[in-house]
């Protein structure tokens, strides 16, 4: 849905929050995992994820008492890396263009179409930020992918999807060279196998793969012949979350999302095992637009923090084009 902005006067900053909110979470990716409950606020540098593991072994019942199993405390650190967007637009270099028709008489202090400015930095943003949920990664050179580490990162540096094991825990799996019609059910068939029972249990289990092969995985269904099968899919509101169709045969649900479109990689997992961390109630987190008296310009600024973590890596299947 496009801003309304119509409300505002010279770039007032009551609206800040609003316009933050849209940033943050109107990325395909991030409105999934928002929808499943996975965003954890007041992350101002780092949050621990605590997770318990345990044993349970059965005894033959009799007198006495003998303890068996373990139960193990551990974590997984989420950081969040601090982002700026900032520009800084003089409206009288419009003056002398057709644009002046759109500028109040005196002394310039908007810009016009203020409104569709700020819509476009927001999309740009939200396309950012739903590429480094997947494959941002600080040790990248790039400064618009190094400021956290996305899901992708995180499992490569664990060791998935490493060479001549493209589907991580099957080191006999099906190396497979392209993605095509005529094979990506056999990959997503194989991601699936490789799935916990404990996952396939779940309403929450996905498999996530770039829009691109999604495309491609929705032709396969279409032309596969599946008279026995009802494919069933649904899509939310546009611009609220991705589009999905459930693998047929399965409750799995194969989302497309733009993060990964490029990467030829694949997801298997539960929504309830990713997190996302970001920082909504830090008063530095803002979005503004205002004109700065003392500098004769029109400034904006964005400001946020934003991470990524997965609980149980163990319960994940990673697919990687080899």
């Amino acid at each position: 849905m496009a801003f309304d902005v119509s409300g505002l006067t010279a770039y007032v900053e009551q609206e800040h929050d609003t316009l933050l909110v849209k940033a943050l979470f109107s990325s395909k990716s991030a409105t999934l995992f928002q929808s499943a409950g996975q965003v954890l606020p007041g992350v101002k540098s780092s949050k621990d994820l605590p997770i318990l593991s345990n044993t349970v072994y059965l005894q033959a019942d009799g007198c006495g008492y003998t303890s068996s199993g373990t139960t193990t405390m551990s974590k997984r650190n989420l950081a969040v890396g601090a982002v700026k967007v900032e520009e800084t637009l003089c409206p009288k270099t419009l003056e002398d263009y057709w644009y002046q028709k759109k500028m109040a008489a005196g002394s310039a202090t908007e810009v016009p179409f203020g409104e569709v400015i700020a819509d476009a930095k927001v999309k740009q943003i939200n396309e950012k930020i739903e590429t480094m949920i997947w494959v941002g990664d600080t040790n990248s050179g790039d400064p618009n992918l190094n400021k956290w580490n996305g899901f992708i990162t995180i499992l490569e540096a664990l060791g998935f999807g490493g060479a001549g094991d493209p589907i991580k825990g099957d080191a006999n799996s099906t190396n497979f060279t392209s993605i095509t019609t005529s094979n990506i059910d056999d990959i997503v068939d194989q991601i699936y196998t490789l799935m916990p029972d404990a996952v396939l249990e779940r309403d929450d289990a996905f498999i996530a793969m770039g829009t691109d092969n999604f495309r491609t995985y929705c032709q396969w269904l279409r032309s596969a012949n599946l008279f026995h099968y009802a494919v069933d899919g649904g899509a939310f509101a546009a611009g609220a979350a991705p589009n999905f169709q459930y693998h047929p045969g399965t409750n799995v649900k194969v989302y497309g999302l733009p993060g990964l479109s490029g990467t030829n990689k694949m997801v298997g997992s539960y929504l309830a095992n990713f997190f996302i961390g970001t920082d909504l109630m830090n008063e530095e987190e803002e979005f503004k637009m205002w004109y700065s008296q003392d500098n004769d310009e029109v400034r904006t600024r964005v400001t946020f923090k934003y991470g990524c973590q997965i609980a149980f890596p163990d319960q994940v299947v990673f697919f990687d084009l080899t």
